[in-house]
């Protein structure tokens, strides 16, 4: 190694005298060419010295391989130890206790299931049989309740109403029992006959929309038959009531209604025993069931 330096340094140095020579000019170079010069001349140097930092090294790729495999195993090795160590670190497991006196599972054996079926099955007769029970209270309550009320007719009350015309509406708000109508009015009356006993039906009819309405009810040409506890009393008393339902004309303002009635005669020992009412109204030979609640 030492013989093939020698040749490289004894170069260098004649060509740093050949540039340096007593009493030879130095050549005519550029900064470029110079920087590039003295370059040079260092790296020769510096590669070429016992002294210097930069030296030749000479890699066998074998061995470099070698190595390199060495350095990933051993990471690859590490790696998966820290793996395991930390799932071993997240499954704690307890192991059980064992107890001296251990209550028997509620389904261990077969007698235990025959029995909870067999509480199963009597107490689900027993609802069975309580619940038809209600039932059948449930039906007798409410049966002279709904004694005369026709399950396929609609429903007006205060809170159910039905339109009869655009936005407006007809609700019942309950009826009254007298012998003229209206009681304290000094114009037109009804009075009943002798024996008998106005019955009252009262209506509201309210405007629904934004604007004053102009209602006719002549024009729908309704007429009312009235049903007492499910008898059917005829056809209601034409009267020249301003506020007769079949017969009303006005004007309703927005968002408010207009009382009105309907009135039919009944007997005076009827009048006692009023469990519900209805009406079939007949518009254009088409009826319509109501049930008054």
């Amino acid at each position: 190694m030492r013989g093939k330096r020698l040749p490289g340094i004894i170069i260098a140095l004649s060509t740093v005298l050949a540039l340096t020579g007593c009493g030879e000019k130095f050549p005519d170079l550029t900064e470029e060419q110079y920087n590039q010069t003295v370059e040079y001349a260092v790296g020769l140097l510096m590669k070429y010295s016992n002294n210097g930092q930069a030296k030749i090294t000479y890699v066998d790729a074998k061995e470099e391989q070698d190595q390199r495999d060495r350095e990933a195993r051993k990471k690859e090795r590490e790696e998966k130890k820290k793996a395991e160590e930390e799932k071993n670190q997240q499954q704690t497991y307890t192991p059980p206790v064992a107890s001296d006196t251990e209550e028997p599972d509620a389904f261990d054996s077969t007698d235990d299931i025959d029995d909870g079926e067999e509480m199963v099955a009597e107490a689900s007769s027993e609802d069975v049989s309580t619940g038809s029970d209600n039932e059948e209270s449930a039906s007798s309550g409410s049966g002279s309740e709904s004694a005369g009320y026709d399950p396929s007719a609609i429903t007006l009350s205060s809170e159910d109403s039905q339109e009869i015309m655009p936005d407006i509406f007809l609700s019942y708000q309950g009826y009254s029992i007298s012998s003229t109508y209206p009681e304290s009015s000094k114009s037109y009356v009804v009075n009943a006959d002798k024996g008998k006993k106005l019955l009252v039906l009262r209506f509201d009819l309210y405007n629904a929309s934004s604007s004053t309405k102009e209602v006719n009810m002549i024009n729908l040409k309704l007429l009312f038959q009235i049903k007492l506890n499910g008898k059917n009393l005829g056809y209601s008393s034409v009267t020249f009531l301003p506020n007769d339902l079949a017969s009303y004309i006005g004007s309703i303002e927005s968002k408010a209604h207009e009382s009105l009635v309907v009135l039919t005669q009944i007997n005076e020992k009827d009048t006692s025993n009023i469990q519900n009412l209805g009406l079939i109204v007949t518009q254009d030979g088409k009826e319509q069931k109501i049930n008054l609640k």
